[in-house]
């Protein structure tokens, strides 16, 4: 790797730098994760966001990817498969402020920052600050690596003989370390080379909007017109057709009707034509050789006349 450290690297130095991509030159986004391996205390791999209005963590390199190291920015040689960096880094952590703790059960501040070889990627010293009840006075110290026992991704845990012999880096309440500033995505458009007269007039942009938004308004009423249109025609058709059908079924109906009284008509007529067939009529009657029996009005009510005499006394019809 190019540069010459000889204090080494802060963790808060390479943060937030630009890194570029040494085949195509072009940007990959800032740095916003370095990857540290707990057992054996080095960097093995960084974090960098794709950038854009909202960060997310897009791609992750080796730091053997890492061709240089500069002022501004980083040089990646980005030809690693996503997956041998994931395997790589399997066992990394983003340490970031984690608390530290002794091996006593005491907590004795926090990790705000380490120092690193670029080069090889080695740590050469965590720094952390005290808490207000540790023992230590006010100020920033530097931990050896050799004296961290384990690292988790919220606490690190140290032999306590070395947090009390740690040496002092800062007196004071140290201030935290400044990071580079992020660049925002408006840093990446050369407003400095655009023609002026060929910016569009933001009012412009508005009024358009406005009028496609209308446009869409009146589109969606139109097409809801048109649907209740068709829907009220299909309506109206169905209704006609379905009063066609009952009339054309009454219709039908009707002519049954008529046609099974017609025919009981018919033959109703034939039966009594056929009961009167052999009966006299009109001058017939008077023609009639049927025979005739006379009767006597004294013979038919006898008991009218003789009521109260007794049977024997009544004469005798000869």
């Amino acid at each position: 790797m190019d540069g010459s450290f000889s204090q080494g690297m802060l963790k808060s130095e390479l943060l937030n730098r630009l890194a570029i991509n040494l085949d195509t030159a072009e940007e990959i986004g800032p740095i916003a994760e370095i990857w540290v391996n707990g057992h054996t205390h080095q960097v093995r791999g960084i974090g960098c966001n794709a950038g854009g209005l909202i960060n997310r963590q897009s791609r992750r390199f080796l730091w053997t990817q890492i061709g240089s190291v500069g002022r501004d920015g980083v040089v990646v040689k980005a030809g690693a498969q996503a997956a041998a960096i994931d395997e790589h880094l399997q066992d990394c952590l983003p340490l970031g402020e984690v608390e530290l703790w002794s091996d006593h059960g005491d907590r004795i501040g926090q990790l705000i920052d380490y120092r690193f070889d670029p080069a090889t990627g080695n740590i050469l010293q965590y720094l952390f600050v005290p808490e207000a009840a540790s023992a230590l006075a006010p100020g920033l110290y530097a931990l050896e690596p050799v004296a961290v026992i384990s690292t988790g991704r919220r606490r690190m845990m140290a032999e306590a003989a070395a947090l009390t012999a740690a040496p002092l880096v800062q007196a004071g309440i140290p201030q935290p370390p400044e990071p580079s500033p992020q660049r925002s995505p408006f840093d990446r458009i050369p407003l400095d080379r655009l023609p002026l007269d060929n910016v569009p007039d933001p009012r412009q942009g508005w009024d358009a909007a406005v009028k496609t938004t209308r446009q869409a308004q009146q589109q969606v009423s139109d097409r809801l017109q048109d649907g209740r249109q068709r829907l009220q025609a299909e309506a109206q058709e169905r209704r006609q057709k379905l009063q066609a059908e009952a009339q054309d079924k009454l219709g039908g109906l009707l002519g049954n009707v008529k046609k099974r009284t017609r025919h009981l008509r018919n033959q109703l007529r034939e039966a009594v034509t056929d009961a009167t067939a052999g009966l006299p009529s009109g001058p017939n009657l008077r023609d009639d050789k049927t025979p005739t029996i006379d009767v006597d009005a004294m013979e038919l009510w006898p008991e009218d006349d003789f009521s109260q005499e007794p049977p024997h006394n009544r004469p005798h019809r000869p």
